[in-house]
């Protein structure tokens, strides 16, 4: 039987509001879109938002008012905004005999390997069972250093946690322009490389709203082709446009991946999610070879010093005695042993070569 594919549809708010309130037509055809991917065997996994927004609109409606800036309201509204939202969804898809599923995530839930499994597990098993999920940012739990800026962010994070063939970006722009629109700007059909080029056609004298979120969508779009996906950024609001996407008609710009690269699940997690906790300095020698890429595991004789406790398979950060990292990596030992081991002369693994990542190689686009 072939493989499912995997598309993951990122729907920006901008699509789905229409005089304040959701634009059933446009959760309609992606309801119906889905249908006709499930007939193609190819698995949907829909990253939304709008839940704060619709909280405050309920909330405005009480003559109860808060600041945008405000984290507290803007929890509230989430609370309030995330189950309406749902509800829409599962009306509409109920319709088609489709269940949905909702999984609300905060990038500690891919920092930590234990919970990155657990959604991706998840996340395939509802997928096998032609269940839809539907993620959103848990606005209400994710603390100011954990949270997305934006959920282009969080669509990234799983199209590489689920191998996805495509990340579809839906928003209320339909193209990347060469420079601003305002000043001409022409569209762009295909990227075959994000590099400092695309970038510099973000205009820094322009709105930052504007430079903020397409500079996200380019360091979005970065990290998915590197980890050898497609992204296509489109509008969600043009007719048909998912299924002109299907059908290899572009309505929009395609960031195109060279290749489908090869990583094992491990490497891919370390590559781009894992937030290290914990920091040891390790000596010359080992910082020498480390940064002319010479792959090599760091043994107990080669750390110099420790400087938070970690346990074994924590994340743990490497550096150079000036402070600066070298990469990151999963410890095989637990700090104590290191520091035994080390007094015995002992030359243990601390971290293997094939679960370390240089600096260079993190690539982290967020």
């Amino acid at each position: 039987m072939e493989q499912q594919k995997i598309f993951i549809i990122k729907l920006w708010s901008a699509i789905l509001i229409e005089w304040e309130k959701l634009n059933e037509k446009v959760m309609k055809n992606i309801v119906s879109w889905v249908v006709h991917c499930r007939h193609n065997n190819i698995g949907c996994i829909l990253v939304t938002s709008w839940a704060v927004a619709l909280g405050r609109q309920v909330l405005q409606k009480k003559w109860i008012s808060g600041k945008k800036n405000d984290t507290q309201f803007e929890q509230m509204c989430a609370s309030i905004g995330q189950p309406l939202l749902m509800k829409q969804y599962g009306d509409l898809f109920l319709l088609e005999g489709i269940t949905i599923s909702q999984l609300l995530l905060t990038r500690g839930d891919f920092a930590l390997r234990e919970s990155y499994k657990s959604v991706k597990e998840v996340l395939t098993h509802s997928l096998s069972l032609n269940i839809v999920p539907i993620i959103n940012e848990n606005d209400v739990l994710s603390p100011e250093e954990l949270d997305f800026s934006d959920n282009d962010q969080l669509s990234a994070l799983v199209a590489g946690m689920m191998n996805a063939q495509k990340l579809i970006i839906l928003s209320n722009v339909d193209w990347l322009y060469d420079k601003h629109p305002d000043d001409g700007g022409k569209k762009i059909d295909i990227i075959h490389e994000v590099d400092d080029a695309t970038f510099s056609m973000v205009d820094p004298k322009k709105s930052s709203t504007w430079k903020g979120w397409m500079g996200s969508k380019l360091r979005t779009a970065k990290l998915i082709m590197d980890l050898g996906i497609d992204m296509i950024l489109a509008s969600g609001k043009e007719e048909n446009i998912l299924e002109r996407i299907s059908e290899w008609e572009y309505r929009g710009t395609l960031f195109h991946a060279s290749s489908r690269k090869s990583f094992d699940s491990m490497r891919k997690w370390l590559k781009a999610w894992a937030v290290p906790v914990w920091k040891l300095i390790v000596s010359t020698i080992i910082a020498d070879l480390l940064k002319s890429k010479k792959r090599t595991s760091l043994l107990v004789i080669w750390v110099e010093k420790i400087l938070s406790d970690f346990k074994k398979w924590d994340i743990v950060e490497v550096c150079e005695e000036n402070g600066k990292c070298l990469g990151i990596g999963i410890s095989k030992m637990h700090s104590s042993d290191v520091l035994s081991a080390k007094e015995q002369g002992e030359s243990k693994i601390v971290i293997h070569t094939d679960y370390f990542n240089y600096l260079d190689d993190q690539e982290k686009a967020f």
